[in-house]
């Protein structure tokens, strides 16, 4: 299956800058694995299957990434160095 990058947009339901942002470390006991704080954007996903599709996206492009699930939104997390279209844009 080719996932687009249109379709990793469509998976997503939050992106966010990640890096550098110190509030984040305060947060870890909201995220149920380790994840890669050095990764510059983290996304949100409703389900497991999509960020497992998401994932494979990343994997696709070459882009490094970590996974856990967020206890405060009880969403699944992706963190990676890919920008979405959404910093692009600004």
């Amino acid at each position: 299956m080719k996932i687009t990058a249109l379709d990793f947009e469509r998976l997503t339901t939050c992106q966010m800058e990640f890096a550098g942002n110190d509030g984040w470390i305060e947060q870890t006991n909201r995220f149920d694995e380790d994840i890669n704080w050095k990764h510059k954007f983290i996304y949100w996903v409703d389900t497991y299957v999509s960020a497992l599709v998401a994932v494979q996206f990343l994997v696709d492009q070459k882009f490094d990434y970590s996974i856990s699930y967020d206890n405060a939104t009880q969403d699944w997390v992706i963190t990676s160095d890919y920008t979405g279209s959404w910093m692009v844009a600004v």
